[in-house]
């Protein structure tokens, strides 16, 4: 990762500031860091239905379309658990104690197969401090099927992406825990984000996580259910088509849309300040939904956490009417949208990286 500076502009400056005193201030004695009721509450819903689920796959009995249908709500279920607990923890926001922060992270991912701490890293060294920006932010890595930012190079196939996106999607969930996950840990391109750890402490807990992983979704079900082998494994690839689906729709477009900015640096230096840079190339869905919030942990509202990442998500209902307020004030972009607005934005954004410049 190449390593970038942004821009110091006093008033860019001052509007942080602005910002910043202002959600303390709505937030007050009642400024909540870590997680709370709410929080809790909503993160042993999810592992309940997660696990609840998982458990009737061994009931004798069960039938086919059962089955399925139970093994894709513990699917489901368990990328939610991700949603609305791993992604506090990973940002040290569900607990204050942050050995306990790891636990929670390690165990959220359990059911959804990418490498908790491989992700952590990549996620808060690069992504949250480059979004959008080529070389820096590893989300938006050249892949060999897609173009999503101007910065990639054409090709032909990509006339065509629009319509075969969402069935790339679809291997979402599978590329990360059979190839991304692999590369990550061994490949030393990617040495600067394991910096301050040991290969034995990584390797220790990439090994150990990945043997729970299949044994949980695939193992266990495999020898203990009264389907057989061939099915689980039918039950296993479907699912995760389906769960890699609801994943991308409420992610991928919070940063891939027609109106975001994948800046260019000019000498390494990037034209905004670090606040800034942030709404530039983000998009926030439904943020004042609580039925939005519910379901992705707070990642509809994407400013919000890219702006206060060190702030537990049941917070953001708080922040984004003072984000919006004050960007309208000194005349910076906040993007937000419906969930359908955004989506179609997203494709909208497919169709013209398609195009030859």
């Amino acid at each position: 990762m190449k390593a970038k500076y942004f821009n110091k502009s006093e008033s860019e400056k001052l509007f942080f500031l602005v910002l910043k005193q202002r959600v303390y201030n709505k937030l007050g004695d009642g400024l909540i860091h870590h997680g709370n009721f709410k929080f809790w509450a909503k993160g042993i819903f999810w592992f309940s239905l997660c696990y609840l689920s998982y458990s009737l796959l061994f009931l004798d009995g069960i039938t086919g379309i059962e089955f399925w249908l139970s093994y894709l709500v513990f699917q489901l279920s368990g990328l939610l658990i991700g949603f609305s607990l791993g992604h506090d923890a990973s940002h040290n926001t569900a607990f204050k104690n942050k050995k306990l922060n790891s636990i929670l992270h390690f165990i959220s991912f359990l059911t959804v197969g990418i490498d908790p701490m491989l992700w952590g890293l990549r996620h808060i060294r690069s992504h949250h401090l480059y979004a959008n920006v080529e070389g820096s932010d590893v989300d938006i890595d050249k892949n060999p099927l897609l173009r999503l930012s101007p910065t990639h190079p054409w090709g032909s196939k990509h006339k065509y992406q629009v319509y075969y996106a969402p069935f790339v999607y679809m291997l979402t969930l599978l590329h990360s825990v059979f190839v991304s996950d692999w590369i990550y840990l061994f490949s030393k391109e990617y040495d600067w984000m394991k910096k301050g750890f040991s290969k034995r402490e990584l390797y220790t807990r990439f090994f150990l996580y990945k043997v729970l992983y299949f044994s949980i979704v695939l193992i266990f079900p495999m020898f203990y259910s009264s389907l057989g082998w061939l099915f689980v494994l039918f039950a296993f690839l479907s699912s995760s088509a389906f769960t890699s689906l609801i994943f991308i729709i409420m992610l991928v477009g919070t940063h891939f849309f027609e109106e975001a900015d994948y800046p260019l640096p000019k000498d390494e230096n990037l034209e905004h300040s670090w606040a800034v840079h942030q709404l530039y190339t983000s998009c926030d869905w439904n943020a004042n939904k609580s039925w939005a919030r519910f379901f992705s942990g707070g990642s509809n509202c994407h400013a919000a956490h890219h702006l206060f990442p060190n702030i537990c998500h049941v917070n953001y209902k708080e922040i984004n009417d003072i984000i919006k307020e004050t960007t309208t004030e000194y005349d910076l972009p906040y993007h937000h949208k419906t969930l359908l607005e955004m989506i179609h934005s997203h494709f909208k954004h497919l169709n013209k990286m398609g195009k030859l410049n």
